[in-house]
């Protein structure tokens, strides 16, 4: 059973996720409730949980400063975010933060329940796959000449690509650059990045300029063109293409779609 902590200062939302989702159906627990970041990061020291549903909107510490702590504990659970927020800074923060899932508010349960299938799948996948990849001897996959890197864990080799590749979302970032960063050749990047996300490099980075741009047409204002600029698409008919492509709908769709589904 995948491990779930429940983190909203307002009572009632925090009753409703615990008792209206069906989760042990969906394979999954309820380990810990908390009403602040600061209970929740304890109970997520004790417990290392999978899943994280968190309100963005809390008192004393809100929920993108709790999932950078989180983060400096080591822990690298899935976060889906609740939130009302409507700014680009919010959005950008929590995809370097690794935020993959938001839901808006008021919670539509049908939705959330879907959302978390799929990220229960998301993290049974990872844990296979990092349960595989572990149990292949290291000297097989990693060339000689760069054994030196070997201090730095792949956890920490791609944890430091993420949050790169998150912060300049809105450039024109390449492998190489990456590798570079990292101190590693790209063909070796490549490996090891296939082998985390069971993706590649340009798959990674289009699906997180999605993520942002989706968070940005349902959360903000700001023109298309302006939310495609600033995930990395200068042009607004090559940045419909992709997102057209990516979600089978035009983003002013989607931006429709989803406010109709809000009222």
């Amino acid at each position: 059973m995948l491990k779930v902590l429940l983190v909203d200062d307002e009572a009632p939302i925090l009753n409703n996720l615990n008792r209206v989702l069906p989760w042990q159906d969906m394979g999954m627990v309820v380990a810990g409730m908390a009403r602040s970041g600061m209970d929740a990061l304890r109970i997520a020291e004790e417990e290392h949980p999978d899943l994280v549903l968190c309100d963005i909107r809390m008192p004393v510490m809100d929920g993108l400063t709790f999932v950078g702590k989180l983060r400096e504990l080591g822990l690298n659970s899935e976060v889906l975010l609740i939130t009302g927020y409507q700014e680009f800074d919010y959005a950008r923060e929590a995809i370097r933060l690794g935020v993959k899932e938001y839901i808006c508010k008021p919670i539509h349960y049908e939705e959330l329940g879907n959302k978390l299938r799929d990220i229960g799948v998301q993290i049974r996948s990872r844990q296979y796959k990092d349960k595989l990849y572990n149990s292949i001897p290291m000297f097989q996959v990693i060339p000689a000449a760069e054994s030196e890197h070997n201090k730095k864990t792949t956890e920490q080799l791609m944890n430091t690509a993420v949050q790169y590749i998150t912060e300049h979302l809105n450039l024109d970032i390449g492998i190489d650059e990456v590798a570079h960063k990292l101190g590693i050749s790209g063909s070796y990047f490549c490996l090891l990045f296939k082998n985390r996300f069971a993706m590649t490099f340009v798959e990674y980075v289009t699906l997180q300029r999605m993520e942002a741009a989706k968070f940005m047409l349902v959360h903000s204002d700001k023109s298309i063109t302006t939310i495609g600029s600033g995930v990395g698409y200068h042009e607004r008919r090559y940045f419909t293409k992709v997102f057209q492509k990516q979600n089978g709908m035009s983003p002013k769709e989607y931006r429709d779609l989803k406010r109709a589904e809000a009222r």
